[in-house]
């Protein structure tokens, strides 16, 4: 009973922790493991290309002298270019990101009780 409960807890934390679908690779479910993994890498990738594309806007905005290198000014545009997380492509990627990530550690939990069921 404790080597299962830690093999579960294990699972779970590998997906709640580090990245949604490790549990499933550690508990030798492949082919969840990869959808989880890819659902969520593809949510990531869409957030981190939003931010990124924001961030090299502003630091080509100082570099050409349209934008001061202060705190108040930066702040000031870092708030007004938070709008692009409003949009609705963004949202979607963070749902699915968030959603990928709970699915992942709840189907991790599920798959060590199961496992140790048909033990």
């Amino acid at each position: 009973m404790l080597k299962t409960m830690k093999k579960s807890m294990k699972a779970v934390y590998f997906s709640a922790l580090i990245f949604p679908g490790l549990g499933q690779f550690y508990l030798k479910t492949y082919i969840r493991g990869i959808l989880f993994s890819v659902v969520a890498a593809i949510g990531f990738f869409i957030i981190m290309e939003a931010t990124w594309s924001l961030l090299m806007g502003i630091a080509n905005d100082i570099e050409q002298g349209k934008q001061r290198l202060d705190i108040n000014s930066l702040s000031l545009v870092i708030t007004e270019s938070l709008k692009v997380y409003e949009d609705p492509n963004i949202i979607i990627a963070k749902i699915v990101f968030l959603a990928s990530w709970i699915i992942s550690s709840i189907d991790a939990y599920m798959t060590t009780k199961r496992q140790a069921k048909e033990q």
